[in-house]
């Protein structure tokens, strides 16, 4: 749906006036649920523009007269409440704007009635058979005794894997976990409505640890390190290939903690680690390749990382919470996984073990139907990308079946498709694109059949390509639902290697951030890439009130190589040294950027605040800048 971004800045007061009022989805009147943190929904209105708020209101009483919860909305039409409601009767209504309320909904939130305790200082073994029988019970309830705990875990799926759990609530009531051979408490499959809240956790194997360069070897392509007082000892442990991008060594920025140096990356898919003969407590970390070398310096400091299991994993699951859980120097991400639809991270933590430490764990990729609702979150020194970071999965055509069909190559990233839904192709050569509707999915996720309501013939022409070509190795994404009504709101992001918040979909909102000292760009609105995790932009955009501070080669990115992203509001930021520039639109289109203030100790590189490149109506208004620098420099390239 396109919701009009342009039209906000000319739209007459009579046809505001005549807006239609949303109508209440979810809960419906009369529904009990067992969350603390229920999913509310109202029926997007056809005529909404994307500048237009919503305010909703939760109330012990038909009459609104003691409100628990008054808040106001943009572009998205969902709202997950961060306080907990406790169980009573409740009332919810929406309005628009200013205008009149909708009809409201009567809802309960129960007491599972059935509960179970788990002793403080049980066992991993104890632990996992309590929580199995209560997902069997539900509606259930976890009750962790306040204490310590240390779990010991045997598989990388975590204590168990919960299929099909609903209406379940786990609550640590502030146990502290210590996680041993594993870091993955439990995994989710295919569940409904779990809360997980009120945990401390960490790993007996931390997330990282930190060296410094004893000797630059230039002849050998290799570096000697030793760890620092403190820290792991076991260089080697951390640097495994194995396939695992998470494990690499990393110089740190010495005058902005928590951000990484760019240059100088070694990952262990390209070198191994090994005690230093003859230098005790050392380690040669090598070939380094020749590109990274020259940036590495005597006694500079760098941190060695490795990825392991999140703390949660989820597949398939559907309003699943994580609440008031603090993870202290992880090695994954608080949440990790596939097709998971109104997730939400809730006042969630991932903090270093010492204000002097460099790294204070690592992101998670997700993707659903439904976005996530991350909300009052605080993330320290990530030595990836922040999280959960909103992406769409690339899948892979593998060849045309018929004159309206194709079969998908076999990937881990085949996300879950359903007739109805929007797709697009993308020739990874041209970067052309065309979208198709499906009529028909095949069950698995093997060798997937996807029937199209529109003929390939047609579908190539508008890809440039003959219809006789083969289709294999064209890109394909699920366009429409993706990660709809994605929420970012009131984070704090300080430190961290990689991007901040990165989100691939159809309606989103990051508002009111405050990110800090990240190395890449704290905001993607649209990250693409042609690996398996990546995507063809974002629509139906808001960006506001964020505050970003010496983040990132452009602070805000909206990136759209496919030329499906647009219909983005960019208002109200705040953006402080920014690398190249403070902005950069590529590929978008129906971009409005205003009310923004662009400041730095010296000029961006690009020597502009905004760069537009081949986007079209871009409009810029009451953006406060340095005059030296120019606000906005637009082209167009050659392909």
């Amino acid at each position: 749906m396109r919701l009009g971004l342009t039209f906000m800045l000319f739209a007459p007061l009579a046809a505001l006036q005549a807006a239609e009022s949303p109508v209440i989805a979810a809960p419906v009147a009369g529904e009990a649920t067992y969350s603390p943190h229920p999913h509310f929904r109202w029926r997007r209105e056809s005529d909404v523009r994307i500048d237009e708020l919503h305010r909703i209101q939760i109330a012990r009483d038909a009459a609104f007269a003691d409100v628990v919860c008054d808040d106001r909305l943009e572009v998205v039409s969902r709202f997950v409440p961060v306080k907990a409601l406790p169980p009573a009767k409740y009332w919810w209504r929406v309005r628009r704007g200013e205008g009149e309320w909708s009809q409201a909904g009567a809802f309960e939130v129960r007491t599972p009635g059935k509960s179970f305790t788990v002793r403080a200082g049980s066992d991993a073994d104890t632990v996992t058979r309590v929580l199995r029988e209560a997902a069997s019970a539900g509606p259930a309830q976890v009750d962790f005794e306040p204490g310590e705990y240390r779990l010991n875990i045997r598989e990388r799926t975590g204590l168990l894997t919960l299929e099909g759990a609903h209406d379940l609530i786990i609550d640590g009531h502030g146990a502290k976990l210590t996680l041993a051979g594993d870091s993955c408490l439990l995994s989710l499959r295919g569940c409904r409505r779990v809360t997980i809240r009120n945990f401390e956790a960490a790993s007996s194997q931390p997330g990282h640890t930190l060296v410094r360069v004893l000797e630059v070897d230039r002849t050998n392509a290799r570096l000697l390190v030793k760890p620092e007082p403190g820290h792991d000892t076991d260089v080697v442990r951390f640097f495994v290939g194995e396939g695992n991008g998470g494990s690499f060594l990393n110089r740190v920025d010495p005058d902005h903690h928590g951000r990484h140096l760019s240059r100088g990356f070694v990952s262990a898919r390209d070198a191994t680690a090994s005690p230093a003969p003859g230098a005790p407590g050392s380690f040669h970390i090598g070939p380094v390749k020749a590109a990274a070398l020259p940036h590495h310096e005597t006694g500079a400091l760098a941190v060695v990382t490795l990825y392991r299991s999140p703390f949660v994993r989820m597949d398939a699951t559907e309003e699943c919470t994580l609440s008031h859980i603090t993870l202290v120097d992880h090695p994954g991400g608080p949440c990790l996984g596939n097709d998971n639809s109104a997730q939400s991270l809730l006042a969630v933590k991932v903090v270093r073990r010492s204000p002097a430490d460099h790294q204070g764990g690592h992101s998670g990729v997700n993707n659903g139907r439904i976005g996530a609702w991350v909300e009052g979150c605080e993330y320290e020194c990530l030595a990836d990308d922040g999280g959960p970071a909103h992406q769409a999965l690339r899948m892979k055509v593998d060849r045309a079946d018929g004159a309206d069909a194709v079969i998908l190559a076999d990937s881990w990233t085949n996300s879950e498709l359903r007739p109805t839904d929007r797709i697009v192709f993308v020739d990874p050569r041209s970067g052309r694109f065309a979208t198709a509707t499906l009529r028909t999915v095949s069950e698995g996720r093997k060798s997937v059949r996807l029937g199209l309501t529109e003929g390939l013939a047609e579908l190539a022409t508008r890809l440039g390509r003959d219809p006789s070509q083969e289709w294999k190795g064209l890109l394909l994404y699920r366009y429409s639902p993706s990660n709809e009504d994605f929420v970012y709101r009131r984070n704090r992001h300080v430190g961290g290697r990689g991007h901040g918040v990165k989100f691939n979909g159809v309606r989103g909102w990051i508002a009111d951030n405050h990110f800090e000292n990240i190395t890449g760009n704290p905001i993607h609105v649209g990250f693409t890439y042609t690996e398996a995790i990546s995507g063809v932009g974002a629509r139906d955009v808001v960006v506001s009130g964020n505050t970003l501070v010496y983040s990132g080669w452009t602070p805000i990115s909206c990136l759209s190589t496919s030329g499906l992203g647009g219909n983005i509001l960019i208002r109200g930021n705040r953006i402080t040294d920014p690398r190249e520039a403070a902005i950069s639109i590529r590929g978008c289109e129906d971009v409005v950027v205003a009310g923004n203030h662009f400041s730095g100790r010296a000029a961006p590189t690009k020597g502009v605040w905004i760069e537009a490149l081949d986007s079209k109506a871009i409009v810029t208004s009451d953006n406060k800048h340095p005059a030296d620098v120019p606000l906005l420099k637009e082209a167009n390239r050659t392909k």
